[in-house]
């Protein structure tokens, strides 16, 4: 993988300051530290950093046409690239390299932008074309390669992987504050939905979409609906389109390796590696000091199982409450997800082992219904249907009435957000169900913005979904355009934080128009998600792996906050003057956490938020304390 940036003035007259692409390029250096390059082309300037994955000495970027009159910068791997190249060569290109970059220039001139729609593969990147004076931005279907933007009052376009690398080249005044009318829809959420971002200014370019820049004016295309790919699907198809995925995957021309939790899809990983006939295979994977919530024993028979290199490292919660400044620097926005440290962990552990690509089970919950929230989603649409239909009105608000007056234990919090304590409509009952802060919550924790509809985007989306989908098809649709866009972007940030490049092979594009084919029956059977997944893995994985729980590099951050992270939750609870989170309610939270009452994921979201809010707004990196008596490389322990 690698970093992008560049600059595109609004004014033609205006050249582009090399300078600015170097500090772009350097707060990049992390995703790419093999190898620099930097192009100015008068008004329009792109910068790279390289992480050298295939074609070691050729594939130096930005890299340009036969002419030099297109040039591209560009990140991701292309898994389809030597398809292309027979047919290219036929109609004239030259080919300098063996490098996947090279077929997107020649792609581009024979087809323009559209030639997007035969990629298949993981990809952001920039392409400048000299002679329509057009730049086209794009990214991947799925979105598992970042790519964001702004444009400045003076009308200049500013693009790049990762958000600190615009902010060093905009005035704070532009750029650098948090948007606070962002702030209700990610606390209700824990993202934020379509292109938006918590940073003022910023955008992202959403995933399957191509932006085209012109002097100035922006034109966006959708390229990308799994629909126009997918037909009628059984079952049986499963397992040789994902072991085909997975050799599609191995291309690299340096080492690679797998993140095993010991779960069901990290096991498919390696299983369809050896279907394929790889013979050696390192394995990483990630425990705690706390032996009870260590997923090591698990990944540890599966890697007996398949005969793996494998390696472990081992986080206790002292550490992983010190790397939380620097892993929120690399993310550029506060960590969502607990799971961000100890993916770092493992991404150092392969780099250390030499390692710079692995392969990860990401995406395949999100394509077969693998949470519990699944079937939950799909019992309160039936039984709300049901209750509505049968219930009297003036009964079901008494009933609403007294679920709202409860206290909020756990059987209440559950009841308050069910078709029993909602008005009807599966949409609002769906979001409030799995909101991080719902109702009253999000009312107490931003007082002065009770008022805000936190659901506006979330609304759209989901109705859209259902409007021509199948109700558990659309709520997956919805995860995947937002949810899963968050976990990839954790995926990547903290993979390649640690100069590693990360690969999804369940999010294959094939597989994923494969998957939405699917009947609700293949997915989701007796309660249970993944059914198709689960019957091809029979046979392929050990037993025990089949029966398990979801395991995932899961955190046992519900003690920790009890325990070892309480000092971070007063260092980083709201001041007095601190707005917009009420400092009262934040207070309660952490006593009713203490005390046994689960707000795990409420006091997370907060400190996340809070950490973030003093870190992000800065290019500036934070220096991460080293704990006493331990050896820490870059803030992670080995």
């Amino acid at each position: 993988m690698c970093g992008i940036c560049g600059i595109a003035h609004g004014a033609r007259e205006r050249a582009v300051d090399p300078a600015l692409l170097e500090r772009m390029c350097g707060l990049l250096q992390h995703r790419g530290p093999d190898d620099q390059g930097i192009v100015v082309r008068g008004s329009v300037g792109l910068g790279h950093r390289r992480l050298s994955i295939v074609d070691l000495s050729g594939g130096h970027q930005p890299m340009a046409n036969e002419d030099g009159t297109v040039w591209v910068s560009f990140n991701g791997e292309i898994y389809n690239h030597q398809d292309f190249r027979p047919s290219l060569t036929a109609a004239g290109h030259t080919y300098r390299t063996r490098s996947d970059t090279e077929s997107l220039l020649h792609l581009y001139e024979t087809h323009g932008w559209e030639f997007v729609r035969k990629l298949r593969g993981i990809f952001a990147f920039a392409l400048w074309d000299e002679r329509r004076r057009q730049l086209v931005l794009a990214r991947d279907p799925l979105g598992v390669k970042p790519l964001y933007y702004a444009v400045t009052r003076a009308g200049d376009l500013l693009f790049a992987s990762e958000i600190k690398a615009l902010l060093a080249c905009a005035s704070s005044a532009e750029l650098g504050s948090v948007d606070e009318a962002a702030i209700p829809e990610y606390f209700a959420n824990g993202f934020l939905a379509r292109d938006r971002t918590l940073f003022r200014g910023v955008r992202k370019v959403r995933p399957g979409t191509v932006l085209c820049w012109h002097d100035g004016s922006i034109a966006e295309h959708t390229y990308w609906n799994p629909d126009d790919w997918s037909e009628s699907s059984n079952g049986a198809g499963f397992w040789p389109r994902f072991a085909g995925a997975v050799e599609s995957q191995l291309m690299s021309d340096v080492p690679l390796g797998v993140f095993l939790s010991g779960g069901l899809d990290s096991s498919l990983v390696v299983a369809a590696m050896r279907d394929r006939g790889v013979e050696r295979i390192s394995t990483f994977s990630v425990g705690y000091t706390d032996a009870t919530a260590s997923e090591l024993p698990h990944a540890r028979a599966v890697a007996r199982h398949f005969r793996t290199d494998a390696h472990e490292v081992v986080l206790d919660p002292r550490d992983f409450f010190a790397q939380l400044p620097e892993l929120t620097w690399q993310a550029d926005v506060p960590l969502r997800f607990p799971a961000s440290a100890p993916l770092y962990a493992v991404s150092r552990l392969a780099r250390d082992a030499g390692v710079k690509v692995v392969l990860a089970g990401e995406g395949s919950d999100e394509l077969f219904a693998g949470y519990g929230r699944y079937a939950r989603g799909l019992l309160n649409l039936r039984a709300g249907d049901l209750y509505a239909r049968l219930g009297p009105e003036r009964l079901r608000r008494a009933i609403r009435a007294r679920i709202g007056r409860m206290g909020d234990r756990y059987v209440a919090s559950r009841l308050k957000r069910s078709f029993l304590g909602r008005p009807p409509g599966f949409v609002d009952v769906y979001l409030e169900a799995f909101s991080i802060f719902a109702g009253e919550h999000r009312a107490a924790l931003l007082p002065a913005q009770a008022g805000v509809d936190a659901y506006v985007a979330e609304r759209e989306l989901l109705d859209a979904a259902l409007y021509s989908q199948n109700p558990l098809e659309a709520i997956l649709r919805f995860d995947q355009a937002t949810y899963l866009e968050e976990l990839l972007i954790k995926q990547d940030k903290m993979s390649m934080a640690a100069s590693v490049e990360s690969r999804v092979p369940f999010l294959d594009q094939g597989i994923v128009a494969w998957a939405a084919g699917l009947g609700p029956r293949e997915k989701l059977r007796g309660g249970r998600g993944k059914h198709v997944v689960r019957m091809a893995a029979r046979g392929r994985v050990p037993d025990e792996v089949l029966r398990g729980p979801k395991r995932g590099f899961l955190v046992p951050l519900a003690s920790w906050l009890r325990g070892p992270g309480q000092p971070w939750l007063e260092e980083y609870a709201p001041r007095a003057d601190e707005e917009p989170l009420d400092r009262g309610y934040v207070r309660r939270l952490m006593r009713e956490h203490a005390a046994g009452i689960d707000h795990t994921d409420r006091l997370w979201l907060i400190l996340a938020f809070q950490v973030g809010r003093r870190i992000m707004t800065t290019s500036e990196r934070p220096r991460v304390p080293v704990p006493a008596g331990r050896q820490a490389v870059e803030g992670v322990l080995a």
